[in-house]
């Protein structure tokens, strides 16, 4: 990896701003590396960003996604795009960092700028490739509808992002509570069919984390090319305290019996009313009836 021209994409929305460039350079002056700089402008630029680079990029270039959970989730969507595998870097700077607290990745700049210069070769993990009638989705860890999607919508509108840690979300899913009604959903799982008259949440996630560090599936491992699927079904309140509490603390929410999960290949989903969604805790709007989600492998240098 020595020597390596190092392409960093940077979100100077997400946490710490225009610190995180400075660190950086002065971090990447250290090394015999060369590298380039490129500051997001506006939702999705990362996207084209990394798709313009990886169709014209030098074989020994890599591209870093430098923000939170948002930013790597554009980058990779720009490779999968481009279609040419190339694996990505990342550094976490984010206010969930929910994919490197579930891969045990640094969080800090210096030791994570190291990794990418000491790696000698990249990790192929599964990413979540959604695909519906309205659009087709990539996410590195999760896609969700229901509550969570309803959550995020709240958030995006109070443009709050800045306070996403797993406490305010927990909050923000108490209050979402008395707003999300109960929708009707089939789960196709592989080739077994489930239906829910009444569910409050559907999630197919690739990591452990999700939300800024809710361990919603404590089983969940991004290289064993499955997906787990949570169901949530109704609850009352207290029933919804009593699982959050869990969540935080023992981690045995999973046993509990309006909540339901499922280890598979490949998915498809039907929400019979619109939901609001989520992926890697981006907003998905409520235009989604049939999804079908797979996965497909991406190499990470990490």
């Amino acid at each position: 990896m020595h020597n390596k021209h190092l392409i960093f994409i940077i979100n100077e929305y997400s946490r710490h701003g225009k610190k995180t460039t400075n660190q950086i350079r002065e971090i990447m002056d250290r090394f015999d590396s060369t590298y380039e700089i490129h500051i997001t402008q506006y939702k999705q630029h990362a996207t084209l960003l990394a798709e313009s680079f990886a169709n014209k990029i030098a074989n020994n270039s890599l591209i870093v996604a430098v923000g939170g959970d948002g930013t790597l989730n554009e980058v990779v969507n720009g490779l999968v795009n481009a279609g040419n595998h190339l694996p990505v870097g990342y550094i976490p700077t984010g206010s969930g960092n929910d994919f490197a607290r579930s891969l045990d990745l640094p969080l800090s700049i210096e030791t994570s700028i190291h990794n990418i210069v000491e790696t000698s070769e990249p990790t192929p993990l599964d990413i979540l490739v959604g695909l519906s009638d309205t659009l087709n989705i990539i996410a590195v860890n999760s896609i969700g509808f229901g509550i969570d999607g309803l959550v995020m919508y709240k958030i995006d509108q109070t443009k709050s992002k800045q306070t996403n840690n797993k406490f305010f979300y927990i909050a923000s899913v108490m209050s979402a509570y008395f707003s999300q009604k109960p929708f009707p959903l089939k789960l196709i799982a592989d080739d077994r069919t489930f239906t829910y008259g009444e569910a409050l949440l559907v999630l197919c996630t690739n990591n452990k984390f999700f939300a800024g560090g809710i361990p919603i599936h404590p089983q969940a491992d991004a290289t064993d090319e499955l997906i787990d699927v949570v169901v949530a079904e109704k609850v009352t309140f207290w029933e919804l305290l009593h699982i959050l509490f869990s969540v935080l603390t023992t981690q045995k929410h999973l046993n509990h019996p309006k909540l339901h999960s499922h280890r598979v290949s490949s998915c498809k989903l039907r929400l019979y009313t619109p939901q609001y969604g989520q992926k890697d805790g981006e907003l998905i709007d409520k235009n989604v009836q049939n999804i079908s989600v797979k996965l497909i492998k991406q190499s990470f240098w990490i």
